[in-house]
């Protein structure tokens, strides 16, 4: 069994033979190790309120390597096995442990990720700048996804993962966003990273009755004003794709921006 500290939701995406599913990453906590770990697949919206869990959760869970995917972090999860242990509910609570895990920077991630299949595909990158912050018109479902999305809908409950909660039809975001920063390596040339983060999915549903001038600000504010405030000590959560072509692609899958005094004033081993 494994203790994961939640760092990661990205938002659901339509699978066939899960319903939909989400990718959850974080970092491995048990026998004294502070190791990044991605758990996929996780059918998040299907699961019974026993097992859904938050960010920041502490999930304890039996794990499997993926065969299939070559990248080192990445694990299967028994569905069952899912248990919340604990929540670290303020960035004073996180910091204990997340000042353990290794920064490095985009740049790092896609030199070594273009030259070996196994390299780091997930990593906790500091940012210099912000040069940039992008919406783009989401196309919606192609046709497969949302073929998947129907077919998911007709499935008898029970037979995903034994779930038999039936969740609302999977709705594609207004928006696609990402960031073009500079990453903390000069002279960085800049990056763009989509957000795959569901906070961002789960915002534009809260305001689906927005027009698209008022959901953009709402993003932005939140994004970029909060998140990015110079108040901030501001981390991505990078990660990269399981096809073996893109894995030079990175995007942004979460952000950390705790206080500077908190991530400043926690003691080093305070555990």
């Amino acid at each position: 069994m494994a203790d994961v500290l939640i760092t990661v939701k990205t938002s659901p995406q339509p699978s066939l033979k899960y319903g939909d599913t989400v990718c959850v990453a974080g970092i491995r906590i048990d026998g004294g190790r502070f190791d990044w770990v991605r758990i996929y697949p996780i059918p998040f919206r299907w699961l019974g309120s026993d097992q859904q869990f938050k960010k920041y959760d502490v999930v304890r869970v039996e794990l499997r390597r993926r065969d299939q995917d070559s990248r080192p972090e990445s694990y299967s999860p028994t569905i069952d096995s899912i248990e919340r242990v604990a929540h670290k509910d303020k960035w004073k609570d996180r910091e204990p442990i997340m000042r353990h895990v290794a920064r490095t920077s985009t740049c790092e991630m896609r030199r070594n990720a273009s030259v070996a299949h196994n390299a780091p595909s997930l990593g906790m990158v500091d940012i210099a700048e912000i040069v940039r912050f992008d919406f783009a018109k989401h196309p919606g479902w192609t046709p497969a996804e949302a073929k998947k999305i129907a077919a998911a809908m007709e499935m008898p409950s029970a037979d995903l993962f034994g779930s038999r909660l039936v969740p609302p039809k999977l709705v594609a975001p207004r928006f696609k966003v990402s960031y073009r920063y500079r990453c903390s390596e000069p002279p960085c040339p800049t990056h763009t990273g989509q957000i795959l983060d569901w906070e961002l999915s789960e915002l534009q549903r809260h305001l689906k009755g927005k027009s698209d001038e008022e959901l953009r600000a709402a993003v932005k504010t939140r994004f970029v004003y909060q998140m990015m405030n110079p108040r901030k000590m501001t981390s991505f959560f990078m990660g990269n794709f399981e096809d073996p072509r893109k894995r030079h692609n990175f995007s942004v899958l979460g952000v950390y921006y705790p206080d500077r005094t908190t991530a400043m004033d926690v003691p080093l081993f305070d555990l």
